[in-house]
């Protein structure tokens, strides 16, 4: 009667080339997490602006018509000019600090917010355009703009 040995388990030769194959791969799937954070951080700091540009757009929307031109040529960067009113300038204030706010955690990265109004807009006297632009500062300057209508009614 003759037995044959079967040996179980793996030769050396196979367990290195096993060990080769899985470190390729994970250090293939290492090397994506720090593009993944990025595109997070980037996906974050979009909706943030955007959310932001939105904020002064219902802002805007809550004064009455006559006021709206009163946010022509208004920036963050700059100090608020003179002759606002004061809700207007309250708005202005409010929409400074939420887009650059003096503790920078969780803030756009250098932060800041534009907003120019067009009188007139597509040659109608009850319709104004408004654009609202918000930049950043990540991997060179990034912005959103946002375009909208406020109309005379009533």
């Amino acid at each position: 009667m003759s037995h044959i040995l079967r040996e179980k388990g793996l030769s050396l030769a196979e367990v290195l080339l096993a060990a080769a194959i899985i470190s390729v791969a994970v250090l293939a799937i290492v090397g994506l997490f720090p593009t993944a954070l990025q595109n997070v951080r980037y996906g974050g700091h979009m909706s943030q602006a955007s959310s932001l540009a939105q904020e002064m757009i219902e802002m805007i929307r809550t004064r009455p018509f006559a006021e709206v031109s009163s946010y022509n040529n208004l920036d963050t960067r700059l100090p608020a000019p003179g002759g606002l009113t004061a809700p207007v300038l309250a708005h202005f204030n409010r929409w400074t600090t939420d887009v650059a706010p003096a503790n920078p955690a969780g803030a756009l990265p250098q932060g800041w917010g534009t907003v120019q109004v067009v009188e007139n807009a597509l040659g109608l006297a009850d319709l104004k355009q408004v654009t609202i632009t918000v930049g950043w500062r990540e991997s060179g300057n990034q912005t959103i703009t946002i375009v909208t209508y406020v109309a005379r009614y009533g």
